[in-house]
C-alpha cells in the first residue's frame, strides 16, 4: 500500500469545517467562523472518512481570524503503524527530492535518523509518551516501506512534494 501523493495543507470537510494534514495525518481542524453547530461524533466520522485515521478532538480555542474556533486532532494510538508507514511515504519523498535516486545501502545513516525523527513525530500524532510503544519493533516495516516507495518514485519519474524543513 502507497500513497500516490503526501498530503500537507487544509482540505473541506463537507459541512464546510477544514482538517490540516502534515505528512497525510490530520492534526488540526477549523470551523470557519460557522460555529460549532455540527454534533461532535459527525465531525470526527467526517474527519475519519477524510483522513482514514480514527482522531480525538482537542480543546475548542480561538482561531486566526475574528469567530474562528480551532482544535487539535490526535490520532487513536491503535493506528501508530499506520501514522509511522505515512510518515515514512513523507520520509522517502523528502530523500527523491534530495537526492534524486532510492535509498540504497551508501545511505546507512538515512534510515535510523529518520526512523529516530519519525517515531517521535508518530508519538505526538498519537498522544503517545515514551515506553508506550518498543520503538525496536517498527523499524524493519518502517525502512522496508521507506525504501520501496523511493524506489517507486524514482521509477515513475513523480516528483514528489515536499514540505520545507
Amino acid at each position: 500500500m502507497h500513497n500516490a501523493s503526501v498530503r500537507n495543507g487544509w482540505e473541506s470537510l463537507p459541512n464546510g469545517f477544514d482538517v490540516e494534514f502534515r505528512h497525510s495525518i490530520p492534526v488540526r481542524i477549523s470551523d470557519n467562523g460557522r460555529g460549532m453547530t455540527v454534533p461532535e461524533d459527525v465531525l470526527l466520522e467526517e474527519v475519519s472518512a477524510l483522513g482514514k485515521l480514527h482522531v480525538c478532538l482537542g480543546a475548542w480555542e480561538s482561531g486566526e481570524y475574528t469567530g474562528e474556533h480551532e482544535a487539535s486532532l490526535t490520532v487513536s494510538g491503535r493506528e501508530f503503524a499506520e501514522v509511522l508507514r505515512r510518515l515514512a511515504v513523507s520520509s522517502a519523498a523528502l530523500f527523491v527530492e534530495r537526492y534524486h535516486k532510492p535509498v540504497d545501502a551508501s545511505d546507512i545513516d538515512w534510515d535510523r535518523l529518520e526512523y529516530l525523527k519519525d517515531f517521535w513525530a508518530a508519538l505526538g500524532f498519537c498522544g503517545l509518551a515514551w515506553g508506550d510503544v518498543d520503538m525496536d519493533d517498527y523499524f524493519d516495516v518502517y525502512a522496508e516501506v521507506m525504501h520501496r516507495e523511493t524506489c517507486r518514485l524514482v521509477q515513475s519519474g513523480e516528483s514528489p512534494l515536499v514540505e520545507p524543513e
